[in-house]
């Protein structure tokens, strides 16, 4: 027995450990090029949708078919992009986990921590979370590529390019509205678009309904400052909720006091106005009200009812889903970003320039505050702000863990 204990199960012990580490070293290298293969895999498909996307972005597209194929590229690349930044990001922060492990005290700690011990652990029986991860997106975009890309450049390229105009808006990123380029688009093609002349209905309407702040106004800005509606229109004017009530209420008469009747009369006596008769107009009526159905409907059937211009048109922003019947076509809804885009957002305010990868902790934690914020864009322009005010780990561990952004700046308040 003690020839047993003492001589055989060391010696075989010994060569169990031998074989095991002979294995995971064997595994190691072909692990880390199949991740190395899956990054560089990656990398030219985001630069293959990425140059699909800028040369879409940089032209004048009406087709409603490809700028819905457009919104898929672009959601696609950043899910691609998250995904790589991610894995990057997850990588520095367990090696920089390690290294202050290895600063301890080594009777109290073990020369790996718990996620390190996990991703060998992983690599050892040929599973990397990483490597999952880059392999999904992979997988997803070129599922992308293979739906959207087919003849996608090609039909761009027969649209004209864009003029770049700069708009003072502080959701104005790289060139154009951040997240919103799509829904510019569509905004942009129905102002555009000719009127039916001498039918009924006689009022074309486009409503943009989206929750409070999310964005509606710099829309609608964004695609007024377009050239091609800047030459299109003599004459842009825009009525928030107070004027139009105004217009059809009493004397001193405020939104609280009205049921909805002081709106509708005071859209038709705007619509009645002589200075929208001899010019082509553009009405952008913010914050509808409710609105009665029959009564709306019998203003735009009337030819009478109104003295536009002929081509005129009316913007309607609105939070209520319910207005979307108001319009002529189909309307402009607007979704919170993807949380993938909507971290590039919150990032350019919190890090302001300097790349996250340098810091990956923070960015780990920068990563739950933007899901925790909910896509709102003015909840990532204040907390982004803050951030970059006090750019220190601690601060920002102490914010992400105490304060509840999803219930301050939750669904409602945003852009």
């Amino acid at each position: 027995m003690d020839f047993a204990k003492e001589v055989v199960l060391p010696a075989a012990l010994s060569e169990l450990l031998s074989r095991l580490f002979s294995f995971a070293l064997g595994n190691f290298p072909r692990l880390a090029s199949r991740g190395e293969a899956h990054r560089r895999r990656l990398e030219r498909l985001l630069l293959t949708i990425g140059g699909a996307v800028e040369e879409a972005e940089g032209r004048h597209i009406t087709n409603d078919h490809l700028l819905s194929q457009l919104k898929e590229l672009t959601d696609g690349m950043y899910r691609g992009r998250f995904a790589l930044e991610e894995t990057d990001l997850d990588g520095a922060k367990d090696d920089n986990d390690d290294v202050v492990d290895r600063r301890h005290s080594f009777a109290l700690c073990s020369p790996f921590n718990g996620a390190k011990r996990l991703r060998v652990t992983g690599m050892v029986f040929g599973r990397d979370n990483h490597g999952d991860k880059l392999e999904a997106a992979i997988e997803d975009l070129e599922s992308l590529t293979r739906d959207c890309m087919r003849g996608f450049v090609l039909l761009v390229q027969g649209y004209p390019r864009r003029v770049r105009r700069p708009v003072t808006t502080t959701l104005y990123m790289d060139r154009c509205v951040f997240g919103r380029h799509v829904e510019t688009e569509r905004v942009v093609n129905f102002l555009l678009q000719p009127s039916l002349a001498g039918a009924p209905p006689y009022l074309s309407v486009l409503p943009i309904i989206g929750q409070i702040k999310a964005g509606k106004t710099t829309l609608v800005k964004h695609a007024c400052y377009d050239e091609r509606v800047r030459g299109h229109f003599s004459v842009v004017e825009c009525f928030e909720l107070h004027h139009v009530i105004r217009e059809g209420g009493r004397p001193g008469q405020t939104i609280w006091a009205s049921d909805g009747a002081e709106y509708l009369a005071g859209v038709h006596s705007i619509l009645g106005k002589e200075r929208f008769a001899a010019r082509r107009s553009l009405l952008i009526f913010e914050d509808a009200w409710p609105i009665d159905s029959s009564a709306w409907s019998a203003l735009a059937a009337s030819p009478t009812a109104c003295t536009l211009a002929a081509g005129s048109k009316l913007l309607l922003t609105s939070r209520d889903a319910d207005h979307a019947w108001l319009g002529t076509v189909e309307p402009v809804v607007l979704s919170p970003l993807p949380q993938e885009e909507y971290w590039y957002y919150f990032k350019a305010f919190a890090f302001s320039g300097m790349d996250a990868g340098d810091h990956p902790r923070m960015a780990a934690m920068g990563r739950e505050m933007a899901r925790q914020l909910g896509g709102t864009f003015s909840g990532a322009r204040t907390v982004g702000t803050v951030l970059r005010s006090k750019f220190d780990a601690r601060f920002w561990h102490l914010l992400v863990k105490a304060w509840p952004f999803r219930g301050i700046w939750g669904p409602g308040f945003g852009e």
